[in-house]
């Protein structure tokens, strides 16, 4: 077994951490390591947007365990280990016919990391990873529990988007779905106003996804692209362009870099973002191409700088969408605080604990973690008090501890997890935060 002291940070590059590292390569190693240890946290690939796969003490890395235990290619169910990455299981899987029900933004994700943080993306219904996990194995105080829908229902809830906090994921079993092709049907429509925007809000429900980027907002007006999926029926493949946008990915990571100034990099991502779909855009494209754009660029989390950037994300309620993104913008543009890749979704979900559930409007902002970065969080803090905001805790850096107390579900979480982790030996920097 590997160990090593190395430095961890999470992927905005905005917090360091130097744990002792452990690489175990079997499930008799794991529970060594968690007998012999008092504090540690189960880590997949490093890709979270939070502090919630950090801690300063014991990491226990998924890394090599990484093997497909059992695959049913008839019925589109896959037992992993969980630490196998998306774009090791989608080569394994586009093959025979079957795609993963829910996709983040990022293939270069562990499906251990999925399920601790129950994952959301651009699906119109059934937008969480959750509804298809038929099992899973972990440990948990100190013994191996298989659980599921019908067997050891609470752990199995708590641990989906439990962040690690329930015990280690040793292997996930996963209903798939059926594709006929490798390609999306597509479609990419501007928007240029709240307006237009309800207008293709309507639409959205004849695509399977839909998500939109906006790259102006002001207070009485919205400008994006909306954008709408299908899988395609039609068999024939469409390849990736995975070489061309390779290079042209490696040329804006450069050219950003030079230009690496607070002021200019949002203004100039913006145009270049939208130059680049009309450039790329494709009818008919791939599933590289319609859910991992910013995979194409390489090491896209370093054009920040040294300071790195967050993810906030939060839900906004439909009635009160206008008004309380008129007072965000407000304040943005007022005190010159420059954002990036605004994420918009319409989004209807119910869950329990930590998952981000609700009705109305999901919608994510990328700051740079600079010196407004204080003034920033205090003002955000106010906003989810104010409104009562639910925040996505996957991506969540700087919810108050107050304010996750206002938040029936959390409370729940946090009683239920006592139970599981009385000593509070699994912890990381976001429990310790949050005082979970």
């Amino acid at each position: 077994m590997i160990i090593k002291k190395k430095e961890n940070t999470n992927w905005g590059k905005n917090i360091k951490t130097f744990p002792k590292v452990y690489f175990p390569k079997s499930y008799k190693e794991i529970k060594k390591i968690i007998n012999s240890n008092k504090n540690f946290l189960v880590q997949g690939n490093l890709r979270s947007y939070g502090d919630n796969a950090l801690n300063n003490n014991i990491i226990i890395s998924t890394q090599k365990l990484n093997k497909i235990i059992k695959f049913d290619e008839e019925k589109g169910i896959i037992e992993t280990e969980s630490g196998v990455l998306l774009n090791d299981l989608l080569k394994i899987i586009t093959s025979k016919g079957w795609f993963i029900p829910v996709s983040p933004g990022t293939k270069y994700v562990s499906l251990g990391g999925m399920i601790a943080n129950n994952v959301h993306g651009k699906n119109t219904y059934k937008n969480q990873i959750k509804y298809y996990v038929k099992k899973l194995k972990l440990i948990s105080s100190n013994k191996e529990i298989i659980c599921s829908k019908s067997k050891n229902k609470k752990l199995f809830n708590l641990t989906i988007g439990g962040f690690g906090l329930t015990g280690a994921i040793l292997s996930i079993t996963l209903k798939l779905k059926k594709i006929y092709s490798e390609n999306i049907e597509q479609k990419i429509i501007e928007f240029k106003n709240f307006k237009e925007f309800y207008q293709i809000s309507k639409i959205n429900k004849k695509f399977e996804y839909s998500v939109c980027w906006i790259h102006n907002l002001d207070r009485d007006s919205i400008q994006g692209l909306y954008y709408l999926g299908n899988h395609s029926k039609k068999r024939s493949m469409a390849r990736p362009e995975l070489l061309k946008q390779r290079k042209t990915g490696i040329l804006l990571l450069i050219i950003l870099k030079i230009i690496n100034s607070n002021y200019y990099l949002p203004k100039i991502m913006k145009f270049i973002y939208r130059n680049y779909i009309k450039v790329f855009y494709q009818k008919t494209c791939h599933y590289n191409d319609f859910f991992y754009p910013q995979d194409n660029i390489p090491s896209y989390n370093t054009i920040y700088g040294k300071k790195g950037f967050m993810v906030s994300q939060f839900l906004i309620p439909g009635k009160k969408f206008e008004k309380i993104l008129s007072e965000i913008s407000d304040y943005l543009n007022q005190n010159k605080i420059f954002y990036d890749f605004v994420i918009l979704k319409k989004f209807k979900e119910f869950g329990r604990y930590l998952n981000f559930s609700g009705s109305g409007y999901s919608i994510s902002f990328t700051f740079v973690t600079d010196d407004k970065y204080h003034m920033l969080k205090k003002f955000l803090n106010n906003i989810f008090s104010k409104y009562n905001l639910k925040v996505d805790f996957a991506k969540d850096l700087i919810l108050s501890k107050k304010n996750a107390y206002n938040f029936k579900e959390f409370k729940s979480f946090k009683k239920n997890l006592l139970n599981l982790n009385k000593n509070k030996k699994i912890n990381s920097l976001f429990s310790k935060r949050l005082g979970i």
